[in-house]
């Protein structure tokens, strides 16, 4: 018997949200997409907004709304096939479990160096 909390769609929910995550980080800081970023931005000079001082491919707010929709079209015009998502949530899971055993590295090392706070 499965814990409740992976019942249903509430597992693909959270790995749609992941994916989606990993999209945007990936779309701000991935080098090969600057490139494509940039002319996309050169041609849609409507999309800046004066008041935020910002262009809409350039926030990252704006773009996991976008992002998002789009996962969830994709998700949903393959058939619900969550696998499609799989490689973004690996590597964002991985990234996440990097930093939590990179600081506790960290701290191990402090404590080994007498460096205590």
């Amino acid at each position: 018997m499965r814990p409740l909390w992976m019942e249903g769609a509430d597992v693909k929910y959270i790995i749609l949200i992941i994916a989606t995550e990993a999209l945007v980080e990936l779309w701000k800081k991935a080098a090969p997409l600057q490139a494509l970023k940039e002319v996309l931005i050169e041609f849609t000079p409507f999309l800046y907004s004066r008041r935020l001082d910002t262009h809409l491919l350039e926030c990252p707010y704006c773009m996991s709304v976008w992002i998002g929709a789009l996962v969830l079209i994709i998700y949903v015009v393959f058939n619900n096939s969550i696998y499609l998502f799989g490689a973004l949530v690996v590597h964002r899971v991985s990234n996440y479990v990097h930093l939590v055993v990179s600081y506790l590295r960290d701290l191990q090392l402090n404590l080994r160096a007498g460096r205590a706070r």
